[in-house]
């Protein structure tokens, strides 16, 4: 009888631990069948293992988070290489359009016999505005590659905005003049410190106050206020131009993107300014934002930490 039981004993044992080993065996087999499959271009594809044996479930787990780093490194690589090819191809784009015009001016000038004095000076003037053109758009070139390299490092120190923020607005003085724009200005009249790099600081205002004057001349309203928040100081520089359409408005820091209205050549500047602008924001500590309602208001806004 003691015989008989152990017997029967011995035979479950052993039906468990085939039954166990052919379930191993699936479920290995699954894991080799998923893994052709992801292997062949379905990244989509994740190890669903039903299974009570917790190291193998713990396996399924780490490959799937293998997988999802392996896609994310793949999405990442591929929106890499299309912005590549974008770049390539406005760089491509911004410096034919005046070097081809740069060109023709002066083989009309060398070759063209009929033209007159003044008709040669006012090409002159042309190729020369063309020649800054290509010389400002190969300096923004350099300066955003120095900046993404981190060869340049801001001297972070005490900066008094109240100072700052009507120093760059009489050096643009002229041009706000030329555009019959007064600007409406909101700054206290108390010192108002921050954490950051006065160069800096008057690179972005420049930039922001240039685009502003450049792509919102239509809106006869151009302003820049400061204001607190939780520690913070925002910069807002608004205009009431054309504004930035919700299609092109994610898009306007990268490098450069100009968007389809601003590809008239009166308008266009290099589709730099506003990459540079953000990383030297950023390069302080800071975080910069874009909001559009077009034909309304279109309002620039930084923030640095204040001091």
């Amino acid at each position: 009888m003691l015989n008989l039981a152990l017997f029967l004993v011995l035979i479950s044992l052993g039906i468990f631990l085939f039954l166990r080993y052919f379930h191993l065996l699936h479920q290995l087999k699954k894991i080799t069948q998923i893994t052709r499959e992801i292997q062949a271009g379905n990244i989509n594809l994740r190890y669903r293992l039903r299974t009570p044996q917790k190291d193998l479930e713990d396996l399924g787990g780490e490959l799937n988070r293998m997988v999802d780093h392996f896609q994310n490194a793949f999405e990442r690589t591929r929106f890499l290489e299309e912005e590549r090819k974008r770049m390539i191809a406005n760089i491509s784009h911004d410096l034919r359009t005046p070097l081809t015009s740069l060109l023709g001016y002066l083989e009309a000038l060398q070759h063209d016999e009929t033209l007159t004095v003044e008709e040669k000076e006012r090409f002159l003037l042309i190729a020369a505005q063309k020649g800054k053109d290509l010389r400002s758009l190969l300096q923004d070139f350099f300066e955003l590659a120095r900046l993404e390299e981190d060869d340049s490092t801001p001297e972070i120190r005490r900066v008094n905005l109240a100072e700052i923020v009507p120093e760059v607005l009489v050096g643009l003085y002229p041009d706000f003049m030329q555009a019959g724009i007064t600007p409406v200005v909101g700054i206290p009249d108390a010192p108002l410190h921050v954490r950051g790099d006065a160069a800096y600081l008057r690179r972005i205002l420049n930039n922001l106050l240039t685009n502003a004057l450049r792509y919102g001349l239509e809106g006869k309203e151009i302003g820049i206020g400061i204001r607190e928040e939780a520690g913070l100081v925002w910069i807002d520089v608004w205009d009431r131009g054309k504004g930035i359409s919700a299609q092109d408005l994610p898009h306007v820091f990268e490098r450069l993107y100009t968007g389809e209205a601003s590809r008239n050549t009166s308008l266009r500047g290099t589709g730099l300014g506003l990459t540079i602008t953000k990383n030297l924001v950023e390069k302080q500590g800071g975080q910069i934002t874009v909001t559009s309602t077009p034909n309304e208001k279109t309002i620039f806004s930084f923030y640095l930490i204040k001091s």
